[in-house]
């Protein structure tokens, strides 16, 4: 689950920290997940990869690399993993809604299994992002993250099968390694893209990623995100399904406005 926390200020902002300066994109959304709150919107991570497809189907960049259907779809869909544990939120014992990054890892590699499952059921190539997509977020927790034995072969369990995946499926595609890479890094921007307009964070941020040497940064101008260098050309109006917690009433699914330029 993607957390919105309302009734509560921005973390940067409380420091003091300058509004219009550009800091990391995930440090931005990590404090998101992790504010104190009262209220939240909550976004399904589906319903967040299924925005993340969106964005990527409207970008219109020299920097970028031209998008097919079959690699926005895996784009779309690379969270489809995640829809068994999303139905109904989970929450800790004071009952705050957990985020997606407070997950058991056990969860963790059952959704990302289950998301490169669904990717490979429509093409090779989705299979392969969506794999390569998590085998760096894996690699990314054997550096980062101090696990118990159990869970550090755990982790190495899910890479070794994900090579041979990947080796597997590379026969049933043309693409090369070397355009396979840049495809997985714009999954992994429209992603943290996605994740950004979905947690509400306020900050202007600069993605990790580069394009053509050149990494994206976005600015702020109320409710507008500006990317730059410009990415949507004409700009870009885009919604996503969100539920309130606590929920004041019995339905409280709604559509949360995403503006773009």
């Amino acid at each position: 689950m993607v957390l919105y926390p309302l009734n509560s200020l921005p973390e940067s902002h409380e420091q003091g920290h300058p509004p219009h300066t550009p800091v990391p994109a995930w440090d931005a959304v990590l404090r998101t997940q992790r504010q104190v709150a009262s209220d939240w919107w909550l976004v399904a991570q589906p319903d967040h990869a299924a925005l993340a497809g969106d964005l990527a189907a409207r970008i219109r960049s020299p920097q970028f690399p031209w998008l097919d259907a079959d690699v926005v779809q895996a784009i779309a869909l690379h969270d489809e993993g995640w829809a068994a544990f999303d139905r109904v939120p989970a929450l800790n014992g004071r009952g705050r809604p957990l985020s997606f990054f407070e997950m058991a890892l056990k969860d963790f590699l059952r959704a990302w299994w289950d998301s490169i499952e669904r990717a490979q059921q429509e093409s090779a190539i989705g299979g392969i992002l969506v794999s390569e997509h998590f085998c760096r977020l894996g690699r990314w927790r054997q550096q980062m993250v101090q696990e118990t034995p159990e869970d550090g072969a755990a982790v190495r369990e899910f890479l070794e099968r994900e090579a041979e995946r990947q080796q597997q499926l590379s026969r049933r595609q043309s693409r090369g390694l070397e355009e396979i890479l840049v495809l997985v890094d714009v999954l992994q921007f429209c992603d943290l893209l996605s994740l950004y307009l979905c947690c509400g964070a306020q900050d202007a941020v600069e993605f990790p990623q580069k394009f053509n040497g050149q990494a994206v940064c976005i600015h702020r101008d109320g409710e507008l995100c500006r990317t730059e260098p410009p990415l949507f050309r004409g700009g870009a109006s885009l919604a996503v399904r969100a539920r309130r917690y606590p929920s004041p009433q019995v339905s409280s699914a709604t559509a949360l406005p995403l503006l773009l330029a």
